[in-house]
């Protein structure tokens, strides 16, 4: 995931709880971790903890700070998101191709994404002090989009151009270490003996197929985390069965 490493969403003076779950949620379904709220107005914590779901702990990570100033401090590119184009606000990039452009300015960390408030958005002075402008197409009769909504929209296209990049590995779910395989190996060999598929002498020889098909698989740890609890039922099962008359 290190092309996803030190990308900062700033949320500016977020009043919504909901939307501030929600965001830290899009965050750790697109494979980033880094929030920054800078000075709430949230008077519904709770609503934040439930939508953040599953994600409680990019929430609890986030950072509060008083002023953009200080959520951009040691950014080296920051960009500010707005619904509102023209002379004085140049729409710099779409997310897809500022996600293009992240993708290809690697040394450009950390970078800053800013979201204003969702009643106004960023003000004129909160967009100069970014160094560019993002703004996601609508339609004109209604182009204003909901905090957490923009946040994932972009979160997306982030992770998307990622995903696209050579040598990119998602590593949310990491490969099983060889420990967690070896295991379950050892739970599986105590099935085949239980359930008479083998017999001591020959079990190493049923397993090695096994062994050689689940080493192409390159198995997740949630993977082989699933293999684990059938094989634990199965033995549950099998010493739970009645003696034959």
């Amino acid at each position: 995931m290190q092309r996803l490493a030190s990308i900062r969403f700033v949320l500016v003076s977020p009043t919504s709880g909901g939307n501030v779950g929600a965001a830290a949620r899009a965050l750790k379904n697109m494979g980033l971790s880094e929030l920054v709220l800078v000075a709430p107005q949230l008077t519904d914590q709770a609503e934040a903890v439930r939508l953040a779901h599953n994600a409680e702990d990019v929430l609890a990570a986030a950072h509060t700070v008083d002023t953009l100033g200080a959520a951009l401090a040691d950014c080296r590119w920051s960009v500010g998101t707005t619904r509102r184009t023209g002379e004085r606000r140049p729409a710099s990039y779409t997310p897809h191709a500022f996600a293009a452009a992240v993708q290809a300015s690697p040394a450009r960390r950390p970078l800053a994404i800013v979201f204003g408030p969702e009643r106004d958005g960023l003000s004129g002075s909160e967009i100069d002090q970014c160094q560019d402008v993002l703004h996601i197409p609508a339609v004109r009769a209604h182009p204003s989009l909901n905090l957490a909504q923009a946040v994932v929209i972009v979160a997306y296209e982030l992770y998307q151009a990622a995903l696209d990049s050579p040598g990119f590995t998602d590593v949310r779910e990491p490969e099983a270490t060889a420990a967690e395989i070896e295991a379950q190996f050892e739970q599986l060999r105590k099935v085949m003996l239980a359930i008479g598929y083998a017999r001591p002498e020959t079990v190493e020889h049923a397993l090695r197929d096994i062994r050689h098909l689940l080493a192409r698989g390159r198995p997740r740890h949630d993977e082989i985390a699933a293999l684990r609890g059938l094989w634990r039922q199965t033995l549950w099962a099998v010493t739970q069965r009645e003696p034959e008359a």
